[in-house]
């Protein structure tokens, strides 16, 4: 058993402890002959008794109350009171030692495990922060990657049945997302290991975590995903087999585990696997975020729901017609029954993304964060996906905040509160900008749409090399082998659905990832 050391050294000590809860305590004594703990002796998780037999007062007694009891103890070194300690048998020996934080079993044992029809399963593991080390340490064997690859797969495979059809008037998004996803297959392991030698996955994962809006934990979740799905692709229209290229798919997918677990911090990988929810911020960060809220009246709610409508809309453009400069963390708890959700648009002009369509854009802010508040109980669902979109019955959600703090982003990182009487002329402004993005899609044919919209998701991991200081060490070019395959047969939406869908849904596996061995 595992407890927290209590010494107790006559019997003032346990009369002070009478009203105490000592189920998970410790009891270290001096003597094996002193029965002084009888009154709170069968409350007590454990004894740690310094001399004495098996045959002493205190053995016998604890025997009888079947609490375990280590008489004639030998520390190695002094225990200090509070210590966390774990009683056990080694070798038919009884022996105290530091309570294990090998969690790497455990957490293994969940990634195996298969889950519900949209693989939800519960994350029973217990992950303490010297654990959390423990797994981002860990190597990726090539046993572990292929089970790290199919607990992906799994995942992946329902949601993309979930969400709705891959449609746009502007953008063909079954070309583009095809081309791109297959361009980080290729790119990707070269790109990410300059960024890693740089910074390492782990620290990027830290640092992001001390604030929003700064990389979305969306473009996280899409440097493994999207790459796998690349694979994928290639190895359905017959341009690999699924044994090749092990060393690349192992740099990337231990990229994103070690990037994902520090980000994190909780030991989970996606939203799903945390029961759907995403808490990477720490509390004194949402509460400071909380603490320019404003409550809203009819009117605030109005102008607030427009806001966002205008911020929305101007994002999903800027991204070509995609949803991944939009993201949800949370719920994050308050008092009662009240939650906070942050949301992050991020990346409204010039940025480290380095589009060509947003070089001279000069939106009035270049990115916001909502922290948006509400009672939990108006709702009878609540989910955020792993693409940190909420989905609530009633809903939508905007209609239950009743409290909000809405800031603005400055081309330096800076951030300001805007006052509900600011809402909307920034929303009139944004405006602005969004019609002459609107006009510079709109002018270009379909084959720069759907190269412009490729450019879009394959520059995914610019903000990581800006972060790390290398931008300028890799290439950012298309590779070859990509834009050998427009247009045949990248260009016909018929053809490119076909492909995707094959082999990410449509397929006979368990999910939508091959096994890294040859069958």
């Amino acid at each position: 058993m595992t407890g927290t050391v209590r010494r107790f050294r006559s019997p003032v000590d346990v009369i002070e402890s009478i009203d105490s809860d000592l189920e998970s305590t410790i009891a270290l004594v001096a003597s094996g002959g002193t029965t002084f703990l009888s009154p709170i002796l069968g409350r007590l998780g454990g004894i740690v008794c310094l001399d004495g037999t098996l045959r002493s007062h205190l053995a016998i007694v604890s025997r009888e109350f079947e609490v375990p009891c280590i008489v004639g103890a030998e520390l190695v070194e002094d225990v200090a009171d509070g210590a966390q300690i774990e009683l056990a048998i080694e070798d038919g020996t009884a022996v105290l030692k530091a309570p294990s934080t090998d969690v790497s079993d455990g957490w293994w044992d969940y990634i195996r495990r298969v889950g519900d029809e949209i693989a939800v399963k519960d994350f029973d593991v217990d992950v303490t922060p010297a654990g959390l080390d423990q797994l981002v340490a860990e190597k990726l064997t090539d046993e572990k990657l292929d089970d790290l690859v199919q607990h992906m797969g799994r995942a992946f495979k329902p949601e993309m049945t979930r969400r709705s059809g891959f449609t746009s008037e502007l953008f063909p998004m079954l070309p583009y997302m095809s081309l791109s996803v297959i361009e980080d297959f290729h790119s990707y392991a070269k790109r990410v290991a300059i960024i890693d030698s740089a910074t390492s996955a782990e620290e990027l994962g830290r640092q992001l975590r001390e604030g929003p809006n700064r990389i979305s934990p969306l473009w996280i979740w899409m440097i493994g995903y999207h790459f796998l799905c690349g694979r994928e692709c290639s190895i359905h229209m017959e341009k690999i087999s699924t044994g090749e290229h092990k060393d690349d798919i192992r740099t990337v997918v231990d990229f994103w585990r070690r990037l994902t677990l520090a980000h994190r911090g909780d030991g989970t990988l996606d939203y799903k696997d945390a029961g759907f929810t995403d808490r990477y911020l720490p509390q004194p960060v949402v509460d400071e975020l909380n603490s320019g809220a404003v409550s809203l009246d009819a009117d605030a709610r109005k102008q607030l729901k427009r806001l966002n409508a205008t911020i929305s809309g101007y994002s999903f453009l800027y991204f070509c017609d995609s949803r991944v400069g939009t993201c949800d963390s949370g719920p994050y708890p308050r008092e009662g029954n009240r939650e906070t959700i942050v949301r992050d648009y991020l990346s409204l002009g010039p940025s480290s993304w380095a589009y060509p369509w947003a070089t001279d854009l000069e939106p009035p802010y270049t990115g916001f964060t909502m922290a948006l508040t509400y009672d939990r109980t108006k709702f009878a669902e609540f989910e955020i996906n792993d693409w940190g979109t909420t989905f609530t019955e009633p809903g939508p959600l905007l209609s239950a905040v009743d409290e909000v703090a809405v800031y603005g982003y400055m081309a330096d990182g800076t951030r300001a509160l805007l006052s509900p009487e600011q809402w909307p002329t920034i929303a009139a402004e944004l405006s602005k900008c969004h019609m002459t993005l609107y006009q510079r899609f709109a002018a270009m044919d379909r084959r720069e749409r759907i190269f412009a919209a490729t450019t879009m998701y394959t520059s995914g991991l610019r903000p990581f090399a800006a972060l790390a200081g290398v931008t300028d060490q890799i290439d950012w070019s298309m590779s070859p082998k990509t834009l050998a395959l427009y247009p045949e047969p990248f260009d016909d939406d018929d053809k490119a659905a076909a492909i995707f869908g094959t082999a990410l849904v449509a397929n006979d596996m368990p999910g939508s990832f091959s096994p890294i061995r040859e069958a």
